[in-house]
């Protein structure tokens, strides 16, 4: 795998990315979608365990799993995927009829120069996660780089999981039962009635969606929500047997308007009959997105936003410049290489903040975010790269220890949150208490405020009582999860007590 640094930020170029195994790029916002994409557009997104957009994806999958978000050039003879996913394309991989494609790419976007020497069509695909929406945008541009004018269809195609990682597996089909999607004049939206999670049967208060439109912010002509109908007979999503038939009225291909009940969706979405002359370009915007009832109106934000080309460009760049600044820390060794290689060094902490330990297909370590080392780890790393809120961070961090020195173990996405034991698996690790020592020295080293070891702060209460030996049974959630005086008052303790304890019970429980 060659790379070439394109700059000194660390974006970078592979030739031929798809001769790759296991490459892969994270894409994420500020407000929670945390997303992994392949050269190809596979890999999945989602904002938590029980919010996944697109079906999660292990390491093993992104070879595996062909349900990719997809981008097709259907012509009278044939069809062509900007992404390089369909059956004819995957035959000739590795021949000499092989598309040439470029991948350049860098902090939380990725773009593919695709070109089908055939129809003398190049396709430049770029992919990028809005940063205050839970929105990944999709900008896909067509030339016609023939001698001849060249008419065609284009169809979008995103699988739409709209569910918990635990039915991938466990009520797949059950829950696909629980779909409701609306097919709008500009996409495809669903949402479950239910969401079915190891907190019980909830209503879900979740719409999935996806939108498209092109460059002159119209909307497209057909739909297809259901995924049977995408995929057709003897089809499959290398080859959806849909990208054959005719559009005509009576078919699979549908109007707004319609509905589609209890089926899996993968959000098809067709604009008919378009027409480049030599040299002649057109742009086509997918939205892929989450959104709760309390935020309905983000909906409409993005499909404003998707149908505005020069102001989606200046959000990309905006977004590509946020994220390059996020890290303070450069290196200047003259080795180009290895100077561009550390910029990704130095912004892993940041993404592990994002993603914790269980939202990218390597990092697939348990069923959230971040655990206690991490939270420590993590301060460490940012007394050297962002220092500014790390006083902050540390104090809300010793929120989650237990009077009795041991630390809650699930760990809220917001700062100082921290959840109750739910799931009956009672742990205390020996090194837990050493790493907020650790971590607090540096800073008071970093920064000389000692006074720190005198800030008052409360202790996290749950059912957990005896460095986790018995459960409090009288113990209810409800009354907070603080610990209280005898007068029913939060007790704080200063940082100082709060080392001690930690330390001192580790110390003497020793054996």
């Amino acid at each position: 795998m060659g790379i070439d640094f394109l700059d000194d930020k660390g974006s970078f170029s592979i030739k031929d990315p798809a001769h790759t195994s296991g490459l892969y790029l994270p894409l994420a916002g500020r407000k929670g979608l945390k997303s992994a994409v392949t050269p190809d557009f596979g890999g999945d997104a989602k904002t938590d365990q029980n919010h996944f957009l697109i079906a999660p994806k292990s390491i093993m999958n992104l070879s595996s799993d062909r349900d990719t978000r997809n981008f097709f050039l259907i012509f009278s003879d044939a069809i062509w995927s900007v992404t390089g996913v369909s059956a004819k394309q995957e035959a000739e991989k590795f021949s000499e009829k092989e598309d040439e494609s470029l991948l350049k790419a860098g902090r939380m976007w990725q773009t593919l120069i695709r070109t089908n020497s055939e129809k003398k069509i190049k396709a430049e695909t770029t992919i990028f996660s809005l940063p205050d929406h839970n929105s990944e945008i999709m900008m896909i541009s067509l030339t016609n780089e023939g001698q001849q004018s060249i008419s065609f269809d284009v169809a979008a195609a995103i699988p739409i999981y709209s569910r918990s990682a635990d039915n991938l597996r466990d009520h797949r089909h059950v829950t696909s039962l629980l779909n409701r999607a609306v097919i709008t004049e500009y996409g495809v939206e669903v949402k479950p009635t239910l969401s079915f999670d190891e907190r019980g049967h909830q209503k879900n208060d979740v719409t999935y969606y996806s939108y498209a439109c092109d460059e002159n912010g119209s909307f497209p002509d057909l739909f297809i929500a259901d995924t049977d109908d995408y995929i057709g007979e003897g089809g499959t999503y290398l080859n959806p047997r849909s990208l054959y038939e005719k559009t005509d009225e009576g078919g699979v291909w549908k109007k707004a308007g319609q509905k589609v009940d209890g089926r899996e969706v993968t959000a098809a979405m067709r604009f008919t009959e378009k027409l480049l002359s030599p040299g002649q370009s057109i742009t086509f915007h997918i939205a892929i997105g989450l959104v709760d009832d309390g935020c309905i109106n983000e909906k409409e934000e993005v499909r404003t936003l998707i149908a505005d080309r020069e102001k989606l460009k200046a959000v990309f760049e905006d977004t590509r410049s946020y994220w390059i600044n996020k890290t303070p820390i450069h290196f200047k060794t003259g080795d180009k290489t290895f100077d561009n290689y550390m910029e990704w060094v130095c912004f892993q902490p940041e993404l592990r903040r994002l993603f914790g330990c269980s939202f990218l297909p390597h990092h697939d370590y348990g069923r959230g975010g971040r655990g206690w080392r991490d939270l420590w780890q993590d301060c460490l790393a940012l007394l050297l790269t962002d220092p500014a809120g790390v006083k902050e961070m540390l104090l809300d961090n010793f929120t989650g220890v237990r009077m009795d020195g041991t630390n809650a173990t699930i760990i809220g996405d917001k700062p100082g949150e921290f959840k109750a034991d739910r799931n009956g698996i009672p742990r205390v690790w020996m090194d837990h208490g050493f790493w907020p020592f650790l971590t607090v020295r540096l800073y008071m080293d970093q920064t000389g405020d000692i006074g720190i070891l005198d800030q008052e702060i409360p202790y996290f209460k749950d059912a957990l009582v005896h460095r986790v030996e018995k459960r409090n049974d009288n113990y209810r959630e409800s009354t907070g999860l603080k610990q209280l005086t005898g007068n029913k008052e939060v007790y704080l303790g200063s940082v100082l007590e709060h080392i001690l304890i930690e330390t001192l019970t580790a110390f003497y429980d020793a054996g």
